[in-house]
């Protein structure tokens, strides 16, 4: 990661004040402290005087990128990625905490993130080698090899003697060869007896797995030419719509499948959730009640019929399906690792209910049924601080809100919802250095955007306030 620590600092507003009203020398002192403690591998100090400097000036990124680095010493990387955020929503100019965050989303897993994440830097400094090498690892962490080597090969143009660059150009291209090799075998197969339609699964799959999905559909619907009677047929088709992320093709090719083959359990499930994708939540609930009818012993159908019934607001008939999946467990019982997360989904599941219903004691007691064998859990906890938000007992509200972001730190939902909270007891200041924590992280959250909105209007910060509001309003006519 890039670690240059910086020791500018930029004053913030404290309890409504302007921004010019703090002493930039307070902020600066903690800053190094912070440094200090750095350069002594002193990482817990570093954190607590760099957390320090950002909430004396909230708008400086600096103070924000260094306590993004300090977390990122000690192994809290969803912390780090929060304070990476802030840092550009003070500066969408700082390249070292695009770059950082980049990196750290690649070393979590969130491939997705990552590549947006270089994608943007890029339309701030496209001359960089280095950036494109980046964007490169990210195509390939994707399994996009093509788009990788095409990153690669821009960084070689920026620098022919970029070694890593001109290496990852050859990975790349093994990985196609052998993408293609692996196609070509599936296709031989094929040819070898072309009217056998259960030797083309095969190919589909493997242009699915080298992201070629028009080759993918071409193959499926070559099938479906020679068996279009044939359901399975439908369900390979169903797949490549799934691994294109089209949920109206996809359900469009689901319920032909349930259509010729209607004691397909595993049909309509998949039928449920790509209904669930467009928003479909009354023909979801009907596809998932037919899966469980025809397996109700199906937890993961249960449990998706029971989110459905949430979504419908029919919550007892959600709370039913969530206590019989709790029932069928017991504490003490050992269970693989994948049945211990629909139990803690099912309590998670049953306390959502329970507050969306209005049952705060009961949504309570679940919570805490929860947290006492998932302790910790950061949905358990989320819905425990709900239960206390709505009682209007907003000081466990609030610690439990920020004991549940400790375990879930990129959860732009928890976040607004403390804001909100904030807002209620009137801390302002505190709501809306949370609603920038927010929007920072997830800046589609319209409702982030308004509690920001309301907080900054009760600092008498207008100006700001309306730039808040209009990108609430924006935001709302987009969805």
């Amino acid at each position: 990661m890039t670690t240059n620590h910086e020791d500018r600092s930029s004053p913030g507003a404290t309890n409504g004040a302007e921004p010019d009203e703090v002493p930039m020398e307070s902020a600066q002192s903690y800053m190094d402290q912070g440094n200090q403690a750095i350069e002594e591998g002193e990482y817990d100090v570093a954190v607590e005087a760099f957390s320090e400097a950002a909430r004396m000036a909230p708008q400086d990124a600096h103070a924000h990128y260094n306590l993004a680095l300090a977390l990122q010493y000690q192994g809290e990387n969803e912390s780090a990625a929060s304070s990476y955020l802030r840092a550009i929503q003070a500066d969408a100019q700082l390249i070292e905490a695009y770059v950082n965050l980049g990196n750290l989303y690649s070393e979590m897993g969130l491939y997705e993130k990552a590549l947006e994440t270089f994608q943007q830097v890029l339309e701030i400094q496209n001359t960089n080698p280095d950036l494109y090498v980046n964007l490169g690892d990210a195509y390939r962490n994707l399994g996009f090899n093509e788009d990788a080597i095409q990153a690669y090969r821009q960084a070689l143009i920026l620098d022919p003697s970029h070694t890593m660059a001109a290496e990852m150009v050859s990975v790349g291209r093994t990985r196609i060869a052998e993408e293609w090799e692996r196609i070509l075998e599936a296709e031989r197969h094929i040819d070898s007896s072309p009217g056998d339609v259960t030797r083309y699964p095969g190919a589909v799959a493997a242009y699915v797995n080298a992201r070629r999905y028009q080759d993918a559909l071409s193959v499926a619907n070559q099938m479906l030419a020679l068996a279009p009677e044939n359901p399975r047929c439908y369900a390979t088709l169903a797949e490549v719509y799934e691994a294109m992320d089209d949920p109206a093709q996809a359900a469009d090719t689901w319920r032909k499948v349930v259509a010729m083959e209607p004691g397909d359990m595993e049909a309509w499930e998949h039928l449920g959730t790509w209904y669930t994708a467009q928003g479909r939540t009354q023909d979801a609930l009907q596809a998932y009640a037919r899966a469980v009818d025809l397996d109700p012993h199906n937890t993961g159908a249960r449990f998706s019929l029971a989110e459905a019934y949430e979504d419908s607001e029919r919550y007892d008939e959600a709370i039913a399906i969530y206590q019989s999946i709790i029932d069928e467990t017991r504490p003490g019982i050992r269970m693989l690792e994948a049945e211990e997360d629909i139990v803690a989904d099912a309590y998670a599941g049953l306390a959502s209910a329970y507050n969306a219903a209005g049952r705060h004691d009961d949504a309570m007691k679940t919570a805490n049924q929860l947290l006492e064998r998932f302790p910790d859990d950061p949905v358990g906890l989320y819905e425990l601080a709900t239960a206390y938000d709505a009682k209007g007992q907003y000081e466990e509200a609030i610690n439990t809100y920020t004991q549940a972001l400790e375990g879930d730190p990129l959860n732009a939902d928890v976040m607004n919802d403390l804001a909100d909270t904030y807002l209620q007891v009137g801390q302002i200041e505190n709501a809306i250095e949370t609603a920038r924590n927010a929007v920072a992280i997830d800046p589609t959250l319209d409702l982030a955007w308004q509690t920001l909105a309301q907080a900054l209007r009760q600092a008498g910060r207008v100006d700001e306030a309306r730039e808040a509001e209009q990108r609430a309003r924006q935001l709302e006519e987009q969805a």
